[in-house]
């Protein structure tokens, strides 16, 4: 919690500070109005204490001046005055309390706490969490009858969080509540104080992630419902798996294709004959957008074109001409043509092409080999490389975006441990697995704080390292929950076959409203959005969650049919943070996801 002193008193101000100090407290100092004001626009605060005198201006005026502003924080006065009229004063002025000076310094943290509680929905005297209990006044804290002692740091962190629970703390958040402005600590030592504070949390029985991190965000406490939860188990399915589902999902919605195009074609009936009716001109636009938007995804490219084009046509709010009508036969007989020559196996390698990628970094092209067969046959792609070196290199050859390995498998030994660690330092934070029999402390140590994830033998099978390579996978992704809305039940179903071999924790949406009680239940990592859908469009969405203070920070993917540059550009004006055009989603959606979730890291 954060306070600010406003008071040319710097005796009585550095005592009171202390006292507040004492109490977990991150203090400032203003010597005046103006510095008061100044450090107001920089800093949010809890609560400030401002004397009634001041030398460019009166506490009041000033009072008055801060709500006029907004502020709504708690405003306690000080004054020498102990006189009726001006406590009426200056509780009309706005000020929450008054205390008169001389004061006694426990009383007075005492209206402070009792401030602090009323400007929360926390009005207890003793916070409570769970199992968790933290007593302000006596500064102790327990996890069920366990006593946790806590740093100063610590326990001002953890009382942060149990007086707004259900709020994300960004770094930049906890600095401003938790330092003084003449003291500000860096990023790495605020984690370093979350890190502390989670482990003592842990050895007093409380569960790992008990505080959270919400990616991109920053920290919070974790849903009690969350914490006793047990974990999803996430399976990550073969190549075959995959081909499966995805030759399956494109035979069960050939029906669905062949009536949106018979919708197109008594449209184009309708318009041949010049009794094309509103309604059904809507109708056939409707479904050549989704035809647009499936056909892409299944990777019919050239299908999705065909599509597309018949919905800019029926798009034209005057008459269409013969020019016209002639133009929509012409590209109904094609997409005929397309559907009727479409095969599994287009959509199998459509989806078999956004399956993660494997860097192999052996010592022979025996080993290579021999891993590379492995990962494929659970829908791993795979590259190689004879040495780091030459991994190095390839790295810096690929083309973004999403060309990078998704994860790695080094081989390390004395000969090339300086080039393989500046390697894992260039791969990480993607998960890799090394293989090595270095015994040095020192050297596996430097490994480890680079950024590899495992070190295993070089005697170990090669299926057990492609399983430990798709466990890493697993666990870096299982805690990431995706939302995905779109009104095209072919699209959500293919979007949830391409992406299930990441492993995040997907939920698809058909309708829009379904959303927002999903937000709410879900605190999703990232959420994609169609573009055009009923009800709501994905731009009028993320319109409102941009205005909204718990999602504005929330990153969104936009995926849609429409590739011109007018949509594109809409839907960067409202807040998105990528654009995915359906057409291409197979090759590049996982790489966006995974990179769009990577920088809210950073």
């Amino acid at each position: 919690m954060r306070i600010l002193l406003v008071d040319d008193d710097d005796a009585l101000m550095e005592t009171l500070a202390q006292a507040l100090i004492g109490q977990r407290y991150a203090v400032d100092i203003a010597g005046d109005g103006e510095t008061a004001q100044e450090f107001v626009a920089l800093f949010s605060y809890d609560l400030l204490i401002l004397d009634m005198l001041l030398p460019d201006t009166d506490g009041l005026t000033l009072c008055q001046q801060l709500r006029k502003e907004g502020m709504t924080s708690p405003i306690l006065m000080l004054t020498a005055q102990d006189d009726h009229q001006n406590k009426v004063q200056a509780l009309d002025a706005g000020a929450d309390d008054y205390v008169v000076k001389p004061f006694d310094f426990d009383e007075l943290c005492a209206r402070v706490r009792a401030l602090l509680r009323r400007n929360t929905h926390l009005a207890e005297s003793v916070l409570h969490w769970g199992s968790l209990s933290l007593n302000p006044v006596t500064l102790d804290v327990a996890y069920g009858d366990q006593p946790l002692h806590m740093t100063p740091k610590e326990y001002a962190l953890l009382e942060l969080f149990l007086r707004h629970p259900s709020r994300v703390f960004s770094l930049d958040a906890i600095i401003d509540n938790l330092w003084s402005f003449e003291d500000p600590p860096s990023g790495d030592a605020v984690r370093t104080h979350i890190k502390g504070l989670r482990q003592k949390l842990k050895a007093g029985g409380a569960p790992k992630n008990f505080v959270e991190t919400v990616y991109g965000l920053g920290y919070r406490l974790r849903p009690l419902e969350e914490q006793t939860a047990a974990p999803a188990k996430v399976t990550q399915p073969s190549k075959a798996d995959i081909s499966a589902a995805v030759a399956k999902a494109w035979e069960s919605h050939q029906g669905t294709m062949q009536e949106r195009l018979s919708v197109l074609e008594a449209t184009a009936a309708a318009l041949d004959i010049g009794r094309l009716s509103t309604e059904l001109q809507q109708a056939g636009r409707s479904q050549a957008h989704k035809l647009a938007g499936s056909l892409g995804c299944f990777g019919f490219s050239k299908g999705s074109k065909l599509a597309r084009e018949l919905e800019r046509l029926l798009e034209l709010d005057a008459p269409l001409g013969e020019q016209h009508v002639s133009r929509v036969s012409h590209l109904l007989q094609d997409l005929r043509q397309t559907l009727a020559h479409g095969s599994s196996q287009q959509v199998v390698s459509a989806a078999i092409s956004s399956s993660p990628q494997l860097l192999v970094v052996g010592p022979s092209e025996g080993f290579t080999r021999d891993v590379v067969a492995d990962a494929l046959t659970v829908g791993l792609r795979s590259t190689t490389a004879l040495d780091p070196v030459q991994a190095a290199e390839m790295l810096v050859s690929c083309p973004p975006p999403g060309q990078s390995p998704d994860a790695a498998v080094i081989w390390v030994d004395e000969a090339n441990y300086a080039e393989a660690l500046a390697l894992v330092g260039a791969i990480a934070p993607r998960p890799i697995l090394l293989i090595s029999d270095i015994q040095d402390f020192q050297q596996r140590l430097q490994l480890v704080q680079q950024g590899a994830e495992r070190i295993l033998p070089p005697a170990t099978a090669v299926s057990h390292i492609v399983k430990d390579v798709r466990q890493l996978l697993q666990a870096g992704n299982a805690a990431r929950r995706v939302v995905i809305v779109d009104d095209d039940p072919e699209v959500l179903e293919f979007v949830t076959t391409i992406l299930a071999p990441w492993g995040f924790q997907l939920t698809a949406l058909e309708r829009p409203t379904q959303l927002w009680q999903t937000l709410d239940k879900l605190r999703p990592d990232l959420l994609i959005l169609d573009v055009e859908m009923p009800e709501a469009s994905g731009l009028e969405l993320c319109q409102v969650l941009r205005a909204d203070d718990r999602w504005r920070h929330l990153p969104i993917l936009f995926l849609t049919a429409h590739e011109d540059i007018n949509t594109q550009q809409q839907a960067f004006n409202v807040g998105a943070d990528d654009f995915v055009s359906k057409a291409t989603m197979a090759a590049d959606l996982p790489g966006r996801i995974l990179n769009r979730l990577k920088r809210t890291q950073l």
